[in-house]
This record gives structure tokens, sequence and C-alpha cells, in this order.
């Protein structure tokens, strides 16, 4: 069973008590979550108070805690620094892998990206015909910038009104990549990843290229659950609470469906894999099936 991501939307006293995340409101306590069942912490309001010692356990459990700003919108991410035994070795592989085979994995990333994209068009009642066909035309590197090609002509079949960044389904959408983008970050971190070094993106004002480069295929899984539940205008806390369960929704993978979450940490075992043995085809990526979560058909 994936892990779950707590989302902390209201005044709340947090502490941590006999291995469990401990939650008090007016004095009583409301529920007692135990470390080992979370993925990532949410904490959305400011009203939320929590200790130093309490933020220290957090992440030495691995778990990934998430500021917002006054807006509601996650503008900070504290991740755990735990996996030392790992993190030597697979930075000096990280850090030797050959420009040919980054172009190779970028052009895996990309065709994924794209055909879940195509995918989400199918499932939604469009035609994905056109990205299907993008996909195919992908060469090493994306020299031909497909994926941008292919997000223009998506988004526009995509989106019932307005743009991707000025229409009323921006905010949701925004809000579904951040949480994504800290639960690969958790994830990667944790495993000992040099996160900063991507395979693909390389701006030096950026703390977490690598994780940029592994989001990218499941990202259709936020537009899904975006325009299925119909996820439009100002944020809500119901709203919220459906994106923050996105690691529990399924996707398809080699080994049949799996929660995002478990797909994630396939994507960076199996990278570690193609790194290693020098062969791109090794990097396993998720699939876009419809829209259900661990254990619950939506």
């Amino acid at each position: 069973m994936p892990k779950r991501t707590v989302c902390i939307q209201h005044s709340a006293l947090l502490s941590i008590k006999d291995g469990s995340l401990a939650v008090k409101q007016g004095g009583s306590l409301k529920g007692l979550i135990p470390l080992e069942e979370i993925w990532v912490v949410i904490l959305e309001t400011h009203q939320a108070q929590i200790t130093t010692a309490a933020l220290s356990e957090l992440v030495d459990a691995g778990i990934g805690v998430m500021l917002c700003g006054n807006n509601h919108m996650p503008n900070g991410l504290l991740l755990p620094l735990g996996a030392h035994s790992r993190h030597a070795a697979i930075v000096d592989d990280q850090l030797a892998i050959s420009k040919p085979l980054k172009k190779r994995l970028w052009q895996r990333i990309v065709v994924s990206k794209i055909e879940n994209q195509a995918a989400v068009l199918d499932l939604l009642g469009k035609d994905g015909a056109a990205l299907h066909a993008i996909s195919r035309a992908v060469q090493s590197g994306d020299i031909s910038n497909r994926e941008s090609v292919a997000a223009c002509s998506y988004f526009k079949s995509l989106l019932p009104e307005g743009s991707r960044r000025n229409g009323p389904y921006a905010s949701a959408l925004d809000y579904g990549y951040t949480v994504l983008r800290a639960g690969i970050g958790r994830a990667a971190v944790g495993g000992g990843w040099l996160v900063s070094r991507g395979i693909h993106h390389s701006n030096n004002l950026n703390a977490f290229n690598l994780v940029d480069d592994l989001i990218e295929p499941f990202r259709p899984v936020v537009d899904l659950i975006v325009i299925q539940k119909k996820l439009r205008g100002t944020l809500t806390s119901e709203t919220k609470r459906s994106l923050a369960s996105l690691f529990e929704c399924l996707v398809s993978t080699q080994e049949g469906v799996a929660a995002v979450q478990t797909a994630i940490e396939d994507e960076l075992d199996s990278l570690k894999l193609a790194i290693n043995a020098r062969d791109a085809s090794l990097l396993r990526l998720p699939g876009i099936v419809p829209l259900a979560r661990v254990g619950l058909l939506e």
C-alpha cells in the first residue's frame, strides 16, 4: 500500500508521540498517524504549529515536509538527507553519465510524456491521434522540441476553456504539479540522488533539475484528475485533498498497475540500472490508465 500524504489545512499543534504524528486542535488530540505510513506532510495553513524537534523526526523518518505561502500554494520543501550510505555511489555514477546516454534517456522521457498526454485525451473522449504521431517523431535529445509542440496541441484539446497559464484550471494544475514535484523530490533525495544534476534540465539556479526531468511522464496524471473531477476556479479544501492524494492513483507499469508512489520509486530504481548499464531502454516509465485509486475505483 502507498503511504499517505497528510494535508494540514486548519489551526493545529503538531508533535511526535510514540512514533506517530500527533495532531491537536483546541487542546484535544484529533489523531495519531504512524510515521511509517506518511509520504509527505503539507502544512497549508500558517496557523499550524510544529516544533523543530518534530520536524527533525519527520525528516529522519524519510518524510518530506511542504510549506505553503499566503496564497496557499506550496512554496517550500524540507527533504530528508538520510541516504548517506547510498549517496556517494549513486552520485559518482550520475556524474559520470555520458551526453549520448542523457539524450537517449530524455528521448524516452519525452516519448512517455507525450504518449501519456495522448492517453488522457483518449480517456476523456477526445482525439489523441495527433499526439501519438508526434511521439513517434521524437529524436534523441528531442532536438526538434517535439515536447513543446505536443504541449501546445495537448492543452488546446484538453482544456474546455482558457489556457494552461491563464484559465480556470490553472490553479489546480499548478497545485497538483507542485505536490507531485515534492513527492518525486522526496523519493530522489531519500534514494541518494544529486537532484541538482539533471538529465536534460540544467539550470544553475534550480536545485531540482533531476526532479524536473523525472516528473514529466507523471504530469498527465494530474491533468486527468483536474479535468475529470472538474477542479476549476478557486482552490478549495476538497480540491487540494483530491490533488494531495494523487500518489495513491493508479498508473500502468511493467509489473501491472501500481500506485503513482510505487511508479516513482520504480522510475528511480530503473534509472540507476540504465545509467550503470549505459542502456536507456532499461528506464521504466508509467503509463496512463482510467482514473482510480488504490483499492477504490473513482
